[in-house]
C-alpha cells in the first residue's frame, strides 16, 4: 500500500524553504494523531487553548531525543509535533475544514502528497491563511 505524505510550508518565500520551523516540512500520514480547533501548547503538552482563529495537528515526531535503536519504544503520549496554523477570522468552519482534509487524504494522489498549506503559493486547505508555529520534539 502507498503511504501518502502530508506537505507544509510556513515561510512565504523559497528562500526560507530550508529554514526548520518555516521552511518545508512533510509527514507521513500514518504518522498523523489528530487535529483540534484552538492553539496547543508547545510539545503537544497542556492546555489547548479556545483560539477560533486557529487549529492545531499533531504528529508523532521526527526526530527523537536519543534517536537510535528502541527509541521510538521509549515515545510517550507527550512526544508530539506540533503545527498550529491561523485560519480565516470570524465564524470559521472547523467542521468544513476536517472534511476538506479527510477527503484529501483519502482521495486519489497522483503524487501521493497532499498540501496542507504553502506560504510560497498561498495555497492549501481551504481557509488557512498561515502556519503560525511549528514545535519539533527535541532532539539530542
Amino acid at each position: 500500500m502507498r503511504e501518502t505524505f502530508l506537505y507544509i510550508r510556513g515561510g512565504t518565500a523559497v528562500s526560507s524553504d530550508q529554514d526548520e520551523t518555516s521552511g518545508s516540512i512533510m509527514y507521513p500520514l500514518s504518522s498523523f494523531r489528530g487535529m483540534t480547533a484552538g492553539d496547543a501548547a508547545a510539545g503537544g503538552t497542556g492546555v489547548i487553548t479556545d483560539d477560533d482563529d486557529r487549529f492545531t495537528m499533531f504528529f508523532l515526531p521526527m526526530s527523537v531525543a536519543g534517536a537510535g535503536t528502541g527509541a521510538a519504544a521509549s515515545l510517550t503520549d507527550d512526544d508530539m509535533d506540533v503545527v498550529v496554523f491561523d485560519v480565516t477570522s470570524g465564524d470559521f468552519d472547523f467542521k468544513a475544514l476536517y472534511s476538506e482534509f479527510a477527503g484529501l487524504v483519502n482521495g486519489t494522489l497522483s503524487n501521493g502528497m497532499v498540501t496542507i498549506f504553502d506560504g510560497v503559493t498561498s495555497t492549501g486547505i481551504t481557509g488557512i491563511t498561515a502556519v503560525h508555529q511549528v514545535t519539533k520534539v527535541a532532539s539530542d
